[in-house]
Parts: structure tokens; sequence; C-alpha cells
């Protein structure tokens, strides 16, 4: 299929493209890498009245390694594990522009362990060819609740920065999703960074997704962030689905496993209780007795392999393919 008609503007500053945003006549649409827009008009499922091609926005592509300024930085989102401590102490964020190609971080953050979340997830987006094009801000603002990024967006804490006319402001992940392609994103409002907090080196990561094909949406994803203490009890823990809602989730249940080992009858039961209470979908793609499995399965995984990770054993990996 052919998409709707509609004007194209290409503009060469971030002032160009914000006044473009602000006029509502202009009814704009951000072009950035165009991997879910393009199919949505081709498909006519999206016809805005004028496409705004941003990518000649060269500042809106710098990646960024910061530290926060204090334990747990200004104010401002965090992993929010608990009181700042030996975890939390000297925290650093990874500021990312919004038309960082995914390739571009995966190739960027490949050798850096604090990162090994970000790259895990970002090796299940499609293929090569699609995160060769894909940017990293619009996979975010595009909110699709089954896409990987923005399911470790919200697990690692991260924060959007929005730009408009009218100056800039920053949005918390966990205010930042509001249903199944909608985001906190104003009309004319340009998303222009995203910064992700890193887990400590001494932290444990996992990520793993269930889809049916090589390069599908997942049907289920789980990301999870863990911290153990030195009697081997869970000390924090951070635990995101992808799938099972109009957004991704955090599940607050995660912190039953606090102040004791996660051993894998734990991590079994604890899944096993958060897939009876979600409400999951039953459609053509999966029933939801099948996703309700693929969560017990996917859940007990990333928190055996997150534990793993912080404890360093041998099969603590930051990925696991299903």
């Amino acid at each position: 299929m052919k998409p709707a008609a509609f004007d194209y503007i290409r503009v060469d500053s971030l002032d160009e493209a914000l006044e473009v945003l602000a006029d509502p006549d202009l009814d704009a649409k951000v072009l950035a890498g165009g991997q879910s827009l393009i199919p949505m008009m081709n498909m006519r499922l999206a016809a805005p009245k004028t496409l705004l091609d941003v990518n000649g926005l060269a500042e809106l592509r710098a990646i960024q390694p910061h530290a926060r300024d204090g334990p747990f930085g200004p104010a401002g989102p965090e992993l929010r594990f608990g009181p700042a401590g030996a975890a939390g102490a000297g925290r650093e964020t990874l500021r990312i522009g919004a038309l960082v190609r995914q390739r571009e971080l995966e190739r960027e953050i490949a050798v850096d362990v604090r990162a090994r979340l970000i790259y895990a997830a970002l090796t299940y987006i499609g293929h090569p060819q699609t995160r060769n094009q894909g940017t990293i801000g619009g996979s975010i603002a595009h909110a699709d609740p089954a896409a990987e990024l923005p399911l470790v967006f919200l697990t690692l804490g991260g924060t959007a920065t929005a730009r408009s006319a009218r100056g800039e402001r920053r949005i918390p992940a966990e205010e930042f999703f509001l249903s199944v392609f909608m985001t906190a994103l104003a009309a004319e409002e340009l998303l222009t960074a995203v910064e992700l907090a890193l887990p400590a080196e001494q932290e444990g990561v996992a990520f793993a997704e269930f889809r049916r094909r090589h390069g599908d949406f997942a049907l289920i994803a789980a990301a999870c962030v863990m911290a153990v203490d030195g009697d081997r009890n869970v000390e924090r823990v951070r635990l995101g689905l992808g799938g099972v809602g109009e957004t991704p989730q955090l599940l607050a249940a995660a912190q039953e496993l606090v102040g004791q080992p996660c051993t894998p009858q734990r991590a079994h039961d604890l899944a096993t209780a958060l897939a009876e209470q979600l409400d999951l979908a039953n459609d053509l793609a999966a029933s939801s007795a099948y996703r309700r499995q693929l969560v017990t399965v996917l859940v007990t995984g990333v928190l055996q392999a997150a534990y793993a990770d912080a404890l360093g054993k041998e099969g603590g990996h930051a990925a696991r393919r299903a």
C-alpha cells in the first residue's frame, strides 16, 4: 500500500524543528529512523499532514557517559533501589541523543560491562539492517509496549529530555508511557535525549524475551537489575516486563525477594504468582494461558540470571536467549 499524501519538511536546526512542531496547522509527525512510522503510514494506520525530517540535527547524535552530582544524583529519577549506599554511590548515567542509531549504540557499548543490559536488549531488536536505521529516541517515543528499548528505559530508571518552543523539561521513565503508542510528550515537544542510569559493576543484570521468529517483536520480554549483599541475600531488585499490557511495567512484587537468597524455587514461586496476577491478552499471536506460561519461564530465568550475575557465578549472563 501507499501512504496518504503528506507535506515534507527537512530542518537543519533544533529551533527550526521546534517552530514546525509549534504550528498546529502543520500537524507534523517527526521522521527519524522511520522503521515504525513509515510502515504505519503505508498501512494507513497513520496519516500525518506533514513529515518533519530531523535527521540533519547533529546535536542529537551524541553519546555522553557522565557521573551524577551526588550518591543518587540531582533531584530526578534514579534506579530507586533504596537509601543511598555503596551500590548507589558514584552511579553514572549514559546520555544518548535521540538520533543515535541503535546499531551505533550497540557498537559503542559492546565492551562496557556496566551497559551490558542495554547491549543485550539492543541485540534483540529486529535485524542489523533495522538497527542501522532505527534510532534510540524513535523507539522510546513510539512506545510500543512489546519493544525492547522502552522496557530497558523503564527498568533502568531513565529520564527523557523534551524540548519545545517554550523550553525544556525532563520526564521520568515511570511517567513517560501512558498507553499503547502514547507518551507524556506534548504535540509540540521533541524528544532530544534519554538518560539511562548504569548499574554498578557489582550489580547483576539479565534480559530475555520470547518471539515467534527472529526479528519479531516479543510476545513477552523481561529485564532485571539486582544487587546482592555479603550474605548472598538480595539487597535491591528492579524487575520490568514488556508485552504484558498497554505499557512496559515495573513489578513491585519483586521486592518480596529482598533479604533472602534468590533460590530457583523462590524465583519460580514469585514468577508464578506474578503471572497469575497479570491480565494477559488472548489473541491470534498467543493465548493468555500461553503468555502466562511465558511470563513464568522468563521471569524465573531473568531473576536467576541476574542473581548469578551479581554473585559472579559461571552462567550469570546479561542475555539469555529463549
